[in-house]
């Protein structure tokens, strides 16, 4: 499982925008030193995998908590954020998969990670690390074109959309269901790596998925 996206990067605005100042007896270079832990401890949770996300995210909530203590928390932002953490790895079930031309492709270890108004897709083989998908959909929207920031890892290459098409299979989603805990649609379309040197035609790809 890869990099849960976790921690958006408003939220790491966040941290970093909290004032030093502090009613405590700690220096604020204390405070700056607790803040800049924090966006580490951060940024480590928002790539954590199965085996590590209970330690990065305890680390995060103690990353948290030692910022209150040196730097205050007068608005309770920063409580909020320690309250809001589950360290209990995340489960779900269903299908991901698709087929790359004929080849049929499907992942068998999904994760739906919700920050805000965002959940974040990810899926991986467990019989292989060469394969890996990630995309995004909004809270409760269903629909045409609601699959956001789509990517496909082929071994060491990284494949998105190619808009327009070149061979004619143009890409597109559909959301049918998009609940609290259900995530079910479809997507197709041609792939191509950044330098547009190799593509990929997706076909039938599917996500029906519970959280």
């Amino acid at each position: 499982m890869k990099k849960l996206q976790l921690i958006t990067s408003i939220m790491l605005l966040a941290i970093l925008s909290f004032s030093c100042s502090s009613s405590s007896d700690d220096s604020p270079n204390n405070c700056e030193d607790a803040t800049a832990a924090t966006a580490t401890a951060a940024q480590a949770f928002a790539n954590a995998t199965n085996e590590n996300y209970a330690q990065l995210c305890a680390a995060y909530k103690d990353a948290l908590q030692d910022q209150i203590a040196s730097c205050g928390d007068p608005n309770g932002d920063l409580q909020d954020l320690v309250d809001g953490l589950n360290c209990t790895v995340p489960t779900t079930t269903g299908t991901l998969s698709m087929h790359l031309g004929s080849a049929p492709l499907e992942f068998d270890r999904i994760t739906v990670t919700t920050t805000g108004t965002t959940r974040h897709v990810h899926g991986e083989r467990s019989d292989t690390t060469s394969y890996e998908i990630n995309f995004d959909v909004e809270v409760g929207q269903t629909g045409a074109n609601k699959i956001n920031n789509f990517q496909l890892r082929l071994f060491s290459q990284t494949y998105t959309p190619l808009i327009p098409a070149v061979f004619g299979n143009e890409w597109g989603n559909n959301i049918t269901i998009n609940t609290s805990s259900s995530i079910v649609g479809t997507f197709h379309g041609e792939l191509a790596n950044p330098g547009q040197t190799s593509a990929q035609d997706l076909l039938g790809g599917v996500v029906d998925i519970d959280f």
